[in-house]
Formats: structure tokens, C-alpha cells, sequence
């Protein structure tokens, strides 16, 4: 009897340690099974979204620190001939003709004023608005040191000096400054300033995804 008591216990003992073998695997899986449920449940990617979100504001500070910035450039050399003569009731007097010719070198530049440029970004329609001021001159300079004397003709009875035509540049200037206008100094520095927009916005934040509309007020 007494051996076959220690038989009944000792299965009895075995099924227990399988059973406890058992419950044990399981419920040490399904720990590891719920922490990895609880992990993929953290929304990591609309995190970064948020984190990454460029308002329209943060660009328009962005593009203002740019400042008044040159898009296109006019070179020119303009010539002059002078020609003074005394005269009498609409008549010429004989011998009184002065004349000089003489040349200098000038650069005018147009451009952007990005201190007053406005943004307005749809994050709905994906539809981000550039509104430029248009374009103005930045800079008008005559080169002083390329002044060049071809020819000169004076009179003792009617001196004329080049000196006083030198102190009319800035009429020349204002001359040269419509003419450059008139080439299309003004379009071309508007289709720089665009190009430059887009090129800095694309390359500066991540908006792919969004059309980007230039325009100029007043336009």
C-alpha cells in the first residue's frame, strides 16, 4: 500500500508541474504580447507632423530678413554731344561754336523690398500665397571714373566747361533709368524674384505637397 501511496503522489506532484509549466508559458506570452500592443498604439508619426508644422508667419520672418535684394541689373554706356553757339535774334554768330563729346559708364539696379512681403498658406488646399511688393530701383550709379573726353572744340568767345555737364548727371541718371524700364529691366527682375521665392521655399522647408503662387501688389 505504502508504494503504491508514493506512485499516486508522485503523478499527482508531475501533473501539477505540468500544469504549472502550462499556465506559466501562457501568461508569460501574454505579457509579451500586450506590450507590444501597448507600443504600437503610441501615434509616433503624427507627433513628428506636429512637431514639423511651418506656419505661414514663421516663413514670412524667415523671407523679411532678406531685406531689399537686387533681382536684375542694366548696364549702359551713354554718350553725349555737346554743342553751344552764341546767336542774335535766332541767328548763329560766326565763330562762336563749343563742342565736346564725351562718355561715361552707369548700372542701375531693380529689385525686392522683402521687409514688406505678406504669406497666406492654406494647409487645407495646400495653396501657399507669396504677395510681393513690386518692383522698385535699389540702386542708380553713374562709374565717375569711366568719364571719357573725345573731343573738344572750345571758343574764347563762348567757353563752355565740361564741368557743367558732369554736375547734370543726375538728370542723365533719370533718363537712363526710363530707358532701362522701357528694355524691361522691371519684367525681368520680376521673374528673377519669383524664381528666387520658390527656389528658397522649396529648398528652405518641406512643402512638396503645396502650389506656390507668387504675385505683386497692384498687379
Amino acid at each position: 500500500m505504502k508504494k503504491i501511496k508514493r506512485i499516486i503522489i508522485s503523478i499527482f506532484a508531475v501533473v501539477l508541474l505540468c500544469f504549472g509549466i502550462f499556465f506559466g508559458t501562457k501568461f508569460y506570452y501574454s505579457r509579451q504580447v500586450n506590450t507590444v500592443e501597448i507600443i504600437r498604439e503610441v501615434p509616433v508619426e503624427k507627433i513628428v507632423e506636429k512637431e514639423i508644422q511651418i506656419s505661414g508667419e514663421t516663413i514670412r520672418t524667415s523671407m523679411a530678413n532678406i531685406g531689399k535684394l537686387c533681382t536684375a541689373e542694366y548696364n549702359y554706356t551713354h554718350v553725349e554731344k555737346v554743342d553751344s553757339s552764341k546767336e542774335i535774334y535766332g541767328y548763329t554768330i560766326p565763330f562762336t561754336t563749343s563742342m565736346f563729346i564725351y562718355s561715361y559708364d552707369g548700372t542701375i539696379m531693380a529689385g525686392i523690398d522683402f521687409t514688406k512681403i505678406q504669406i497666406d498658406k492654406n494647409d487645407t488646399e495646400k495653396i501657399i500665397t507669396v504677395t510681393l511688393p513690386d518692383v522698385e530701383i535699389i540702386s542708380s550709379d553713374v562709374d565717375q571714373d569711366s568719364f571719357t573726353l573725345y573731343d573738344e572744340k572750345n571758343n574764347i568767345f563762348n567757353p563752355i566747361s565740361v564741368t557743367d555737364v558732369a554736375d547734370s548727371f543726375a538728370d542723365l541718371k533719370n533718363s537712363e533709368e526710363e530707358k532701362a524700364i522701357e528694355k524691361g529691366l522691371f519684367d525681368r527682375a520680376r521673374e528673377s524674384a519669383v524664381t528666387l521665392v520658390e527656389n528658397f521655399m522649396r529648398g528652405s522647408y518641406d512643402v512638396e505637397d503645396y502650389d506656390i503662387e507668387v504675385r505683386f501688389e497692384g498687379a
